[in-house]
């Protein structure tokens, strides 16, 4: 089983944060949100222990970094550190430059940018100067200037790894067509709120795709229409992945169809809330999974723990199953139980984990191994 421990920046005690990466093994990783609210001390302690051997992932938020924390921290950084920025379009531009320069092509390092809010070329400049480990990424990618957009994707070329996501219910003319066929072979093209876009389009793009392209599809469960859904896992080749959100308020004869359409070739997911299950709906849902189909559950905390328990003996070591708490609102012994039983293909990610009290986080990883 894989255990995620993932710590807030603005709320973490540096010193239960350290003590949980010193006892990580193998099957854990410990993750910082928000590490821009950290001094530079904790955060260098942190990649020191980590060094090459703890995975350890720090995510900044581009809009609040304090001198050169970033570029210090990529510098630190082991072999399985992974450190990223969201909202990388509000840092300077000669910073990001520094601190994609200081990842070269040994360190792990990824960029996001809002598409909404991109200024003069500066998302260029980062592919650009992006070293082979180092990914950038834009959301809101359907406000991007088609144009600017087109050219960046160009410069990614074969060798660079950057990814464009559309909001499905956003697009504009043919602009994700020409992203996703000017794509190369390490830049991923994704659209989520899926069901807004016209199935032919959607079908279309799909089609294009076909084996040499990355490409994906997020619907959500509420708001299906006909058998979109279905035609999408259908026509969709080994490169895309379909997927579902709010999967518990699909029709689970809809979702048994898709699952049964994805069969062992497909790549899908179908993601629950567990504060909203109805019936046996998610358990029909892991029986019924295939090899590469994944089922998630978030708001774990508030599904009832027998239902967790069958789920976990359901994935057994076969199936692809993650279950996402959140630590201050989840009965540690509870987690405990979770993660003592689940098989080799669960994650069980925990968000808020500085709201679990240190003995119980350390229990939970020795159970973890």
């Amino acid at each position: 089983m894989k255990l995620i421990l993932d710590f807030d920046g603005r709320l973490l005690n540096p010193s239960n944060m350290l003590e949980a990466l010193s006892k990580a093994g193998k099957n854990t990783s410990i993750s910082i949100s928000n590490a821009q609210a950290l001094n530079i001390e904790t955060l260098l302690k942190a990649t020191t222990t980590a060094e090459n051997t703890k995975n350890l992932s720090t995510t900044f938020n581009g809009a609040e970094l304090t001198a050169n924390n970033l570029q210090q921290v990529i510098n630190s950084a082991g072999s399985l550190t992974r450190v990223s920025t969201i909202a990388a379009q509000a840092i300077n531009i000669n910073t990001l430059l520094s601190a994609i320069s200081t990842a070269g092509n040994s360190k792990n390092f990824s960029a996001e940018f809002n598409g909404a809010q991109l200024s003069s070329d500066n998302l260029l400049r980062a592919v650009n100067a992006a070293g082979t480990n180092t990914s950038i990424s834009v959301n809101t990618a359907q406000a991007a200037n088609i144009t600017a957009l087109l050219q960046t994707i160009h410069a990614a070329g074969d060798t660079k790894i950057f990814s464009a996501e559309f909001n499905g219910a956003q697009l504009t003319s043919n602009n994700i067509q020409q992203a996703l066929d000017a794509a190369g072979t390490r830049t991923s093209i994704s659209v989520n709120t899926a069901q807004a876009v016209n199935i032919s389009t959607l079908l279309a793009l799909i089609n294009s795709a076909k084996d040499t392209k990355k490409f994906s599809a997020d619907f959500n469960g509420a708001q299906l229409t006909a058998d979109n859904l279905q035609q999408a896992i259908s026509a969709a080749a080994s490169g895309t992945n379909i997927s579902v959100n709010t999967a518990q308020a699909a029709n689970i004869s809809t979702l048994l169809q898709a699952i049964n359409i994805a069969g062992n070739t497909k790549k899908f997911s179908a993601n629950f809330n567990g504060a909203q299950l109805t019936s046996n709906n998610i358990q029909q849902a892991l029986r019924a999974a295939g090899s590469n189909t994944s089922i998630s559950m978030n708001s774990a905390q508030s599904a009832n723990q027998s239902t967790l328990l069958e789920l976990l003996d359901i994935a057994s070591s076969s199936k692809q199953f993650q279950a996402n708490y959140n630590g201050g609102m989840s009965n540690p012994n509870n987690l405990q139980q979770i993660v003592s039983r689940a098989g080799a293909s669960t994650t069980v990610f925990i968000s808020d984990a500085q709201g679990l009290p240190i003995a119980n986080i350390l229990t939970l990883i020795s159970s973890a191994g």
